[in-house]
């Protein structure tokens, strides 16, 4: 009798429409699908999560305006037993200043030993911060620490692909 053989992969890759009510369906769907496969509920939570604050920054900072034709982003999620990369696309306007804070932002993250302490750093800014205390920019580096997940971000053309990749 042969052994079972347990390696699998998955994928699921949409183009989205770029309205706010997709942010909650999709979020709710990718975790609906994961908990169909895992028995880990939280780590499909988690992957729910890193899903949906992707998509957020997607909706907020997508150059969604000027534009003869219907624009939509790409939700790519994929991988196997062992890890899951959540990747994003939408569209930019090159030259935007957006974008260049979140390649910096994730850049920031990176630079730390761990996202934990990444996360620690970015609550003790918060907490001194006396100029503006309600812009906390805390999304990234909470999903990177909540997710325990590395983050990338790359143009490519005029789209920014944000991915994050997580260890189940």
């Amino acid at each position: 009798m042969s052994e079972r053989d347990d390696s699998y992969s998955f994928s699921i890759d949409l183009p989205v429409r770029n309205e706010w009510k997709n942010i909650d369906l999709l979020r709710t769907s990718v975790q609906n699908c994961f908990a169909a496969v895992f028995s880990d509920i939280d780590g499909c939570h988690t992957v729910s999560i890193v899903t949906g604050e992707l998509l957020e920054n997607a909706m907020k900072y997508g150059s969604w305006k000027n534009t003869d034709k219907p624009v939509s982003f790409r939700l790519l999620v994929e991988g196997d037993k062992k890890t899951t990369t959540v990747s994003v696309d939408n569209p930019i306007t090159p030259g935007d200043e957006s974008v260049d804070a979140l390649q910096t932002t994730i850049a920031w993250i990176n630079q730390h030993d761990s996202a934990e302490e990444a996360y620690r750093a970015r609550l003790l800014e918060i907490a001194s911060a006396e100029d503006d205390p309600g812009a906390s920019k805390l999304g990234l580096v909470r999903v990177a620490y909540e997710g325990n997940c590395t983050l990338q971000a790359e143009v490519i053309g005029s789209t920014l692909r944000v991915t994050a990749r997580l260890a189940l």
